[in-house]
């Protein structure tokens, strides 16, 4: 199965594939120490200037002040951390993952900066299994965050594993999931990969599902690999596609999603894989889609399909995604911005995570090297911050 072309896809998004982005509270661990982050360079994820950060104070697990004019003396008891020298980004998100469900992957993103990961459909658990699990890991703040969107919807016999027969079901359903806890909604536009036929959500029924879901302020992502399929979720008004398309994509297309606001999660890494393997092309056909997408204005958010087929992906930062979202011709501003405030768009955590302004949530990293001039450098950790936390500290 795993020697053609054919099962890689069958593998990547169903078999192997398949915290909080909605209007439900969620219990986030915060801690009482106050502590403040002085000097250093900031580099906010809104795509401003770097510059000297002053202080930073961190208070019960949210930003409470940047600036330069602090009196010291009000804060006897704070922890005080110079960061001379040391640059400052939002802690980083990854939001296309597989396997979130797993306190040891959580904690080697979590300790390599990558705070928040959002699991794009889980096969293994049931739907309201999912969500339990997703709160419990939510307890242990040496974890990433884990946004969840439970399993992966299509039509009956189609690309995903939970099915849906008709309008009236597809609302029933998504409602389920909503229901159930869910951060997001996942879904499946595809009919025909390499030669592979699948039964495919037809358009009243996508309709349905991106309505339900908007009408409880959930995002929706759609799978979606050909031209094709990305012209019925941009119809249908999902808010990001989940793979770069692997065959011409139009200035059209690319026009309506910036006139929509639909963003791209493009996955890189794992066409690289799947083309290493098969001896094809598919990463070239992807990276200079990406590159004509973002040359015209489009938005873009970091994720990697991990471990959404047999290749090996980075558990950690995504260093090798980053790598090749700049030979798309991204620049380090827009792989930062890509990996912190657009990611926290499409996990629809914006008002919360992805970039450090006051009133956010802590999620910090902090690198001993300078990642505009030197995208390595986002390998170089000195400091995490989660929850307001030191969950790591370089010695």
């Amino acid at each position: 199965m795993r020697s053609s072309i054919h099962s890689f896809f069958f593998i990547s998004f169903f078999t192997i594939l398949c915290m909080s982005c909605n209007s439900q509270e969620k219990q986030f661990i915060t801690s009482p120490d106050v502590i403040i982050l002085q000097n250093g360079l900031l580099i906010d994820g809104n795509g401003s200037k770097p510059e000297q950060s002053g202080f930073i104070v961190i208070e019960s697990g949210h930003i409470k002040y940047i600036g330069h004019d602090l009196k010291l003396s009000i804060y006897e008891n704070a922890k005080l951390v110079d960061l001379s020298g040391k640059s400052i980004v939002p802690g980083f998100i990854n939001a296309h993952v597989h396997y979130g469900y797993d306190s040891s992957n959580l904690k080697e993103w979590a300790k390599s900066g990558v705070t928040t990961v959002r699991d794009l459909s889980n096969l293994h658990l049931s739907t309201s299994e999912s969500f339990s699990l997703r709160d419990e890991l939510l307890n242990d703040n040496d974890n990433a965050r884990l946004v969840a969107a439970g399993p992966m919807i299509s039509a009956t016999g189609g690309y995903g594993n939970y099915y849906v027969s008709s309008p009236e079901d597809a609302r029933k359903k998504t409602l389920d999931i909503i229901n159930s806890g869910a951060d997001i909604i996942k879904i499946a536009i595809e009919d025909n990969l390499q030669g592979r036929r699948w039964n495919m959500l037809s358009m009243d029924e996508i309709r349905v599902i991106v309505q339900t879901a908007h009408e409880n302020n959930l995002p929706v992502s759609a799978h979606i690999s050909q031209s094709k399929q990305l012209e019925i979720a941009i119809t249908a008004g999902v808010n990001d596609v989940a793979h770069m398309i692997v065959d011409e994509l139009s200035d059209d297309n690319i026009a309506k999603m910036i006139d929509k606001n639909i963003f791209w999660v493009p996955t890189l890494e794992l066409w690289r894989g799947v083309s290493e393997i098969h001896t094809i092309n598919l990463d070239r056909v992807a990276i200079n889609n990406l590159r004509k997408f973002v040359g015209s204005g489009g938005k873009v958010a970091l994720g990697t399909d991990y471990n959404g087929y047999i290749n090996e992906f980075d558990l950690g930062m995504p260093i090798q995604e980053i790598k090749l979202m700049k030979e798309a011709g991204m620049t380090n501003m827009d792989i930062i911005i890509a990996g912190t405030s657009h990611a926290s768009i499409v996990c629809n955590m914006e008002s919360e995570i992805g970039t450090i302004e006051e009133g956010k949530i802590a999620d910090i990293l902090i690198l001993n090297k300078n990642p505009i001039e030197n995208i390595n450098a986002l390998t170089n950790v000195f400091m995490v911050i989660h929850n307001g936390s030191i969950i790591r500290k370089a010695n």
